[in-house]
């Protein structure tokens, strides 16, 4: 890994936040159910979302987290469906199906007795879940360490509501939370669905058509449907699986039940393929739009606040989690040499950070990358604006490089993102001009000289890039040597 040591970081204090876009790479999706329920719905929703993402199994990981209870405790136990070999797995994408199955309702086949105490209330699932999420490791990173979307059904709305609270309690940011027809059952002592401050974006799809109902949500993108057809309340999963596959008539609870007209009449201003979830870090859709910008936190440019009529407001105890939100790398294609700049927001409540942006060959951040900046910045307990200028760049080839940020508290937390656009970096036309001024004079002797001393294009001294490896087989030497005397001798560049 090499690191380059001529970067600006500027912090724009005071600075018009930018809207987040979402991220195409490196997360978590959590998909889960409710009363009574089983996993084939939510198993066919999760391998569609994971067929979105990449190829299952090839370079997605595909698992089911499976709660049961034993005795007063709840366990917590993961079902590997389709997990790629660690060289493969080149986008870091996790989607998970919940299976809570076992404690959703009374017990399976038995009369209720004592009522309420057959099942588990959903904050106590949310719980055990997001303690089995922080012990939850792939290749020495945590699986907390990436951006996270939420998506329950009925009591699993609930669920999701709350471990999304679980999780912002220790100061992580949920990317999206995506309620379905959020129906908590107080019968069971579940905790009502609501909207944390700590969620960036969310988005509500219910119906009051038929029992069970569920309800808007404040600080969430309410969209409120009519009557889809008999069994309303679970065709809203339904509805939203059609807009993960466009294409699809059934959801794997049916085959041939999924009604073009559902998304020409509901509350969406957008088409089937822009619904829903579009929305989401993985489809990449614009969640700044008339509609939609009532789930957005107004930190982000949205219209959700946060108190009266709005987000719930929870207190992060320290020590928390830092989060990391929107990178956005300014030039798409540079030439090697040329400065370039990422500008994101970090939040970190009552710790200082350290932020590092890497350029990498694929969207896993467990793979690492090359080193292009890092900084110190002060604590900011809501998301705040900065910018990490670099003027060094990884070497010249056709392939595109990724960019990545990692934000590290001071007790060790760290947290990724990925920028949405990559950056190519091309060779210069002289590539003899390293100090890039149009000529090869003794300006760029001194430079190659340097890099002539250290040889070997790996060593941790040498420029990033090694821009004096003139025919780029990884050493400075006398073949590069040739090539330079005759540019120093022909002195202007073409």
């Amino acid at each position: 890994m090499k690191t380059i040591s001529s970067w600006i970081l500027l912090v724009s204090a005071g600075a018009t936040l930018a809207t987040p876009v979402p991220t195409l790479a490196s997360g978590l999706t959590i998909v889960t159910h409710g009363f009574n329920a089983d996993m084939i719905w939510v198993n066919a929703m999760a391998d569609g979302i994971a067929r979105r993402a990449g190829v299952p199994g090839a370079d997605v990981a595909r698992i089911n987290l499976v709660v049961t209870q034993s005795g007063s405790s709840l366990v917590v136990t993961p079902s590997p469906i389709s997990v790629p070999p660690d060289p493969a797995f080149t986008t870091g994408e996790f989607v998970v199906g919940l299976d809570w199955t076992a404690i959703d309702s009374f017990a399976r086949g038995q009369p209720p007795t004592d009522v309420g105490d057959e099942s588990v209330a959903t904050q106590n699932v949310a719980a055990a879940v997001f303690n089995y999420l922080q012990t939850w490791n792939y290749g020495g990173k945590s699986i907390l360490a990436q951006p996270v979307h939420l998506i329950g059904h009925s009591r699993g709305g609930a669920l999701v509501a709350s471990l999304a609270r679980s999780m912002g309690e220790s100061g992580i940011y949920t990317d999206q939370l995506t309620t379905l027809d959020p129906a908590p059952v107080a019968l069971f002592g579940d905790s009502a669905a609501k909207v944390v401050s700590t969620v960036v974006f969310a988005d509500n799809i219910w119906q009051n058509v038929a029992f069970p109902s569920g309800s808007s949500l404040a600080g969430a993108f309410n969209q409120q449907m009519g009557n889809l057809g008999s069994g309303n309340h679970s065709l809203i999963h339904t509805w939203y699986y059609g807009t993960i596959d466009p294409a699809a008539t059934g959801d794997g609870d049916c085959t041939s039940c999924i009604s073009p007209a559902w998304y020409t009449s509901d509350v969406d201003a957008h088409a089937r393929a822009q619904s829903g979830f579009w929305y989401s870090r993985i489809a990449g859709g614009d969640r700044t739009g008339t509609q939609a910008a009532a789930g957005l936190l107004s930190t982000f440019g949205g219209t959700a606040v946060i108190g009266t009529g709005g987000r719930t407001s929870i207190t992060i105890p320290q020590p928390a989690w830092p989060n990391l939100f929107d990178p956005r790398t300014e030039k798409a294609g540079i030439v090697s040499g040329e400065s370039n700049a990422t500008n994101f927001m970090y939040q970190s409540s009552g710790a200082s950070v350290q932020v590092s942006v890497f350029a990498s060959d694929d969207r896993n951040p467990a793979h690492g990358g090359i080193l292009l900046g890092t900084a110190s910045l002060n604590a900011a307990a809501l998301p705040a604006a900065a910018m990490v200028s670099w003027t060094a760049t990884p070497a010249p080839r056709p392939a595109p490089y990724n960019v990545f940020l990692a934000i590290t508290s001071s007790n060790g937390k760290t947290r990724y993102v990925f920028d949405t656009r990559q950056i190519v970096v091309s060779a210069p036309p002289c590539p003899a001009d390293l100090s890039h001024d149009g000529y090869v004079d003794d300006s760029d002797f001194v430079i190659f000289a340097s890099a002539y001393e250290i040889l070997d294009c790996a060593d941790p001294g040498m420029p990033a890039g090694c821009p004096a490896d003139l025919n780029h087989d990884s050493a400075v030497d006398d073949a590069d040597f040739v090539l330079f005397a005759q540019a120093y001798s022909d002195l202007i560049c073409p």
